[in-house]
């Protein structure tokens, strides 16, 4: 198991990753047992694959919630291996003791997983390394294993946290030329303020540049995240996801206005944390994809003019078919008798419309005998 920490253009520029996972290590020190008393050896061995590695130096670093350092150091015998005594294991009670070994080979420094039981101690401690490959200076396109984003709307500007895992798939740690860089990302155009707070790259080796996430530490085989945080002065843009991505998924926190996600789909919404409620969308297997989230403006109301007025339309029209029905049992019925100037002139208006268009002979005659009583009744009411 191996936990990748950095790589070095001169001999101990690499220890410069220590703390990182010393802070790590610290984070889960108490919760291991501090009962493990007396003296106890490590043995270990470094490897390449399945070959030794037989040259260069193992250290050996403790922690716990009262120290943090290396201890120890030891050279790699002619088979790979090397032993530790483990002065007063967890002598201190409580304290959560835990020691991790680390190496560097081709200029890259690797770390072996935290040793926090006695039991870890029956069996050969590994610090798998790999050989070093140099990228062109603009870095590889890897694939993104998943791709986590985090919107909530904050009082002037969207707040988004972009969660990357990406994957080297091959045999080797990626190291970057000169002046250049192992992997770059293009960020949504117009994020603000950019800033890596959480994840497994060292945050001075993660810069942005022309509107990209630069990566300029080793990657090992493997999974690596990072976790960056941004703000976005509205949504009216897209989130570039090139390349193969394995799983992408869109959390909104609530309350936000509605909004138009494409690329991914809708699912139920879910609590990330505590009283907070997430809208979701999701997305498996994508490649070379562009997410679009824009707000939907609210419907503006029809204005109130235009809907008095089609409404009379509508009401005339239905008067002046009800007539023609009601004309056309003129023989046992008599025509309905508007009450006022402006309902008779509103049936006129739409008998000599309906006059205009090609209507059977019959229902043409019965339309002009009723224009014909309604403008009798017109000038009956002056």
């Amino acid at each position: 198991m191996v936990t990748e920490i950095g790589y070095k253009e001169e001999t101990l520029k690499s220890c410069q990753y220590l703390p990182y996972v010393t802070l790590f290590i610290l984070s889960i020190a108490p919760f291991y047992p501090g009962n493990l008393l007396g003296q106890e050896l490590l043995r270990g061995q470094v490897v390449i694959g399945d070959i030794p590695v037989t040259d260069g130096f193992v250290m050996l670093h403790s922690v716990s919630s009262l120290r943090a350092g290396q201890v120890d150091s030891v050279a790699l015998d002619h088979t790979g291996t090397f032993e530790f005594a483990l002065e007063g294991f967890g002598e201190i009670q409580g304290m959560g003791e835990v020691y991790f070994g680390s190496v560097e080979y081709q200029n890259v420094l690797y770390f072996g997983g935290p040793i926090t039981e006695r039991e870890q101690l029956e069996t050969i401690y590994s610090i798998p390394v790999f050989a070093a490959k140099s990228v062109s200076k603009e870095g590889v396109s890897l694939p993104i294993i998943v791709r986590n984003l985090l919107l909530e709307k904050g009082p002037e500007t969207w707040q988004v946290r972009d969660v990357i895992a990406i994957e080297n798939p091959g045999d080797q740690t990626l190291v970057p030329t000169e002046g250049g860089v192992v992997w770059s990302y293009p960020l949504p155009e117009g994020f603000e303020n950019p800033e890596i707070v959480r994840g497994e790259l060292p945050p001075e080796d993660v810069t942005f540049t022309d509107g990209r996430v630069l990566v300029k530490a080793p990657l090992p085989p493997g999974e690596r995240m990072l976790v960056i945080v941004y703000q976005l002065p509205e949504l009216e843009m897209a989130f570039p996801a090139p390349g193969a991505t394995r799983t992408f998924e869109l959390f909104v926190k609530e309350p936000a206005p509605t909004l138009e996600v494409t690329s991914l789909n809708a699912l139920d919404v879910v609590s990330l944390e505590p009283g907070s409620s997430y809208r979701r969308y999701s997305g498996s297997n994508l490649r070379d994809v562009t997410l679009s989230v824009t707000e939907v403006p609210d419907r503006k109301p029809y204005p109130l003019g235009r809907l008095s007025f089609a409404v009379g339309v509508i009401l005339s029209s239905m008067i002046g078919i009800l007539g023609l029905r009601m004309s056309s049992n003129a023989n046992s019925r008599k025509p309905p008798i508007a009450k006022d100037k402006r309902s008779i002139i509103l049936e006129i208006a739409q008998l000599d419309e309906l006059l205009e268009s090609d209507l059977e002979e019959k229902k043409a005659a019965d339309a002009r005998a009723r224009r014909t009583e309604l403008v009798a009744l017109l000038k009956d009411q002056g």
